[in-house]
């Protein structure tokens, strides 16, 4: 005889809330990294809470919401990499809690606590790639965790929508998704799509007279544009209005432009360089999956009506979670997400037919939100690097089903869906182990000291040469003197409190081709940095390898004209593998008396 598990409300949020707890202090002061991306999301926020205006100011390349949302919590809390990785944990938490209330919802408890789970120990924290970044404690960019927190928002209202049929959710959803508008295209993409699905489909079900399905639309969309059409007036305040839009539309310009798609690295990402093995490696992650759980559904079913089915579970569940884990390669769990696109267009099929009864409607809205974030990786789909965010939803979506749909279906047809249940957790343990080993390798390096007080972070072997480099700069540098860094490492501005004296930050690829060489040498020539520090950065991901070599040439040649090298740490960088920074001061700069 088969009996549901019953799980206290109370015990799926302790265990998410415990184990968000661990994870957070094994890994506090690991996360960020010591110069790459994430200085940027101190330092923009840093200089407009000392009043430069973003665009006019300080270049960007996506939407105003997350920087002055991270500038209020300087002003609120005061300057500091501390303040950015509380308020952050603070809305980690609010992901959870919305994740959690919205999959307990379409589902049951168990399965929403393992999604909770799989969210907190492999997309939270994770650390898998060289660089971090990729979580939610310091993100390369705000704008996709900002964007996730306002889309659950949404979704939110929208099952609210569902079960009191008020106009006042929808509105509440459509200022969500405006706010989603201010931070990238990749979420405001997913999150309208989803939304409308969620609306249309919800309003179709209840049988809504077309008058009333156009005035909530209308509510929607209305409500949808007030966000924008505040940006946009506030930021006309202290700039032109062609210049305001632009701010407004964020990377849209460079997005429809083209200027992202014609890069290496975005075709790379997405999988589409070497299209040949990206289609092999779906296949075989595919064929994985289908190993575990089609003779698993099958054995499942053929256990009608037995006896004792949680001894089963407990039987299956250890003897899966043994096999795998001992016989299966690491590589093999860290490459399984690259089916998630199929497995999502089938759970969507599965929505869209009726199979799931009355929770079609939010399954289907989320399948479609899930697959429109893994359209930027769809071909290279992985739980780290960018998937952190983007391939999260596939993930929990595909857990919620293999956890709650797929057992409850086996159940009703008389079999042992504990079994099948079982050993999905078994499949998620293991997956989730091995992450966190490769993980708690990256944290494991992190033994050295940069910064300090409240921005004091944890650094690899590059965190002595990136300390000794702001060590000269202290001793060096007047104050109120100005700094540059090329091509990316602008944690060093931050760090230093050194304001660069041109609106850029980064002089990478993606921004040279989006903002042009000329004008961002014009830039440096109309306000020449004290400083220079050029920084080690390999790009080949971009197609190209060194600045000064093989792209931004002209910067590189106007700085050797211009300035003369004051200190070396580490390796010559932009040379070879080694990482290194060299200083450079202007040469008509008088040094630090």
């Amino acid at each position: 005889m088969n009996t549901p598990i019953r799980v206290p409300g109370w015990v799926g949020p302790a265990l998410i809330a415990g184990a968000g707890t661990a994870m957070l202090a094994w890994t506090w002061g690991k996360c960020a990294d010591p110069l790459i991306d994430f200085g940027r999301e101190l330092y923009v926020p840093w200089q407009l809470s000392l009043g430069r205006v973003l665009y006019a100011d300080v270049a960007y390349l996506n939407g105003p919401l997350s920087p002055y949302l991270n500038a209020l919590w300087f002003r609120l809390f005061g300057i500091g990499i501390r303040t950015l990785v509380i308020c952050n944990v603070a809305i980690l938490a609010a992901i959870v809690v919305l994740l959690h209330r919205l999959l307990e919802q379409m589902s049951d408890r168990l399965a929403a606590a393992a999604a909770g789970l799989t969210f907190v120990t492999l997309f939270a924290f994770g650390h898998v790639t060289a660089v971090g970044n990729y979580n939610f404690v310091s993100p390369y960019c705000h704008e996709m965790t900002h964007g996730l927190l306002f889309a659950l928002a949404a979704f939110c209202c929208l099952a609210r929508h569902d079960r009191t049929a008020g106009a006042i959710p929808v509105a509440g959803a459509g200022v969500a998704v405006g706010l989603v508008f201010l931070t990238k295209p990749e979420p405001f993409v997913a999150t309208s799509l989803a939304s409308l699905v969620w609306l249309g489909l919800g309003l179709r079900a209840r049988g809504a007279t077309l008058g009333r399905a156009g005035r909530l639309f209308g509510a929607f969309v209305g409500a949808a544009l007030v966000p924008p059409l505040v940006a946009l007036a506030l930021l006309g305040r202290s700039m032109p209005a062609g210049e305001a839009l632009r701010g407004t539309l964020g990377s849209w310009p460079w997005v429809l432009g083209g200027q992202a798609s014609s890069l290496a690295f975005y075709r790379d990402l997405m999988g589409t360089e070497h299209l040949g093995a990206s289609l092999g490696a779906i296949a075989r992650s595919t064929a994985g999956y289908a190993a575990v759980l089609v003779p698993t559904a099958g054995l499942a079913l053929a256990l009608h009506g037995a006896r004792w089915s949680w001894r089963i579970a407990v039987g299956g569940f250890l003897l899966v979670a043994l096999v795998l884990g001992a016989f299966s390669a690491p590589s093999a769990w860290l490459e399984a997400p690259r089916a998630l696109p199929l497995v999502t267009l089938g759970l969507a099929v599965a929505a869209s037919g009726g199979l799931l009864g009355p929770r079609r409607v939010p399954a289907l809205a989320l399948a479609v939100f899930a697959l429109a974030l893994l359209a930027k990786i769809f071909f290279n789909v992985h739980a780290y690097h960018y998937g952190f965010v983007l391939a999260m939803p596939a993930t929990l979506l595909v857990v919620v089903a293999l956890v709650g749909w797929a057992p409850a279906a086996i159940t009703a047809r008389g079999g042992c869906g504990a079994l099948f249940r079982a050993v999905a957790l078994a499949c998620l343990l293991v997956a989730a182990l091995t992450h966190l080993e490769v993980s708690g390798r990256r944290f494991a390096a992190k033994t050295h000291p940069v910064g300090g007080g409240a921005d004091m972070l944890l650094a690899d072997a590059r965190g002595p040469v990136v300390e000794a480099a702001l060590g000269a700069l202290a001793r060096q540098a007047a104050a109120g003197q100005s700094l540059a860094v090329l091509p990316e490492g602008v944690m060093l501005n931050y760090l230093s409190r050194r304001a660069s004296p041109t609106a850029y930050t980064n002089f990478m690829p993606p921004e040279l081709a989006f903002y042009g060489e000329e004008r961002m040498l014009a830039a440096l020539r109309a306000a020449p940095p004290d400083y220079v520090a050029l920084v080690h950065k390999d790009t080949r991901e971009y197609g190209v390898r060194f600045f000064g070599h093989d792209y931004g040439r002209r910067l590189y040649a106007w700085i050797r004209r211009n300035y003369r090298e004051v200190a070396t740490f580490g390796a010559r960088p932009l040379h070879d593998q080694r990482f290194g920074i060299a200083l450079l001061r202007r040469v008509d700069t008088p040094p630090r008396t």
